[in-house]
Formats: C-alpha cells, structure tokens, sequence
C-alpha cells in the first residue's frame, strides 16, 4: 500500500512539473500576427506559424517542429513619388524552435530557433515573378493571458518581415 501511495504521488508531482510550463511535449501552438518593417515598403505582412513540441531536451528544454507562412502586399519604389510597382510576395518554410524550460512558467514562453523556406515574388509590369530560398534564423516569446490563448512576438531573419508579433493559441 505504501509503495502504491508514493508511486502515485510521485506521478502527481511529475504530471504537475510539466503542466506548470507553456509549451511541454505534445503540445501544439498556432500564431497569427502582423509583421513589420520589410524589405519592400512599410506595408505589414500577415503570418501564420504552427509548432508541436516534440523532443523534451531534459531540464533546459524542448524542440519543437513546424512551420510558417507569411503574404505581403509589397511595393518596389523606383525614386519619383507616383512611380511604385505593387505586387505580392509570399513565404512558406519549415523551421525548429528551442523552447526554454529552465524556470517554471504557466504564462511564459521562451523560444529561439531555425528554418528555411523560399519567398514568391509576384510579377508586375516592370518587375519579373522570382523564386528565391530563405534562411531563417529567430527568438521570440509568448505570454499567455488565458488557458489556451495569450500574444506572441519575435525577432530575427525570417520570411518577409524582422518583427511579428500577434495573437498566439494553443491545443
């Protein structure tokens, strides 16, 4: 009896040490945000990311997988005030984050990480349609403000803008 006791005791503390983070393995989180500034124009972009933890790293962390998309309604500017070239731009890429489980937080969540994809450059009147590959490299954050639901921003070399930032959800 008492070896039943201490095995479900011991399972309680487990159970509530991983509940206690944001992001634990097996969990699946979603972005939506706006990015900015860009390459082409201070026109935000629109992005949508997912992850799925998956590889629990021990006490500093867990790795997750997922990917990114991100559209631009982007403009080239040739120097005269009337004379801009608007056209589409998109990304779409894998990438891997780094989440940060070194101190205990059910509302933080801290992240870097890696990926690559390729940019679609849509054609206008001067300028060709373009296919180009894009390394990724970022860190960002999530506070979440709800059971499920807070507000994420990162930073870095990725898709079409170096700030986003948005509302985050998690199942």
């Amino acid at each position: 009896m008492k070896k039943i006791v201490i095995l479900v005791l011991l399972a309680g503390m487990f159970f509530t040490a991983q509940a206690q983070h944001v992001f634990n393995k097996g969990s699946l989180m979603f972005n939506a945000g706006v990015g900015a500034p860009s390459n082409f124009g201070a026109i935000p972009t629109l992005n949508l990311s997912g992850e799925f933890g998956v590889i629990p790293t021990g006490d500093i962390g867990l790795v997750s997988f997922g990917g990114m998309a991100e559209f631009q309604f982007a403009f080239y500017d040739y120097g005269y005030l009337a004379d801009k070239e608007f056209f589409p731009r998109f990304y779409i890429g894998p990438r891997a984050a780094w989440h940060l489980q070194n101190f205990i937080s059910a509302e933080f969540d801290v992240y870097a990480g890696v990926g690559a994809g390729l940019i679609v450059n849509g054609g206008s009147s001067n300028i060709d349609g373009t296919v180009e590959w894009h390394p990724d490299v970022f860190a960002g954050g999530r506070w979440m403000f709800a059971p499920g639901a807070g507000l994420f921003a990162e930073v870095g070399y990725t898709g079409l803008s170096f700030l986003k930032f948005g509302l985050t959800f998690g199942l």
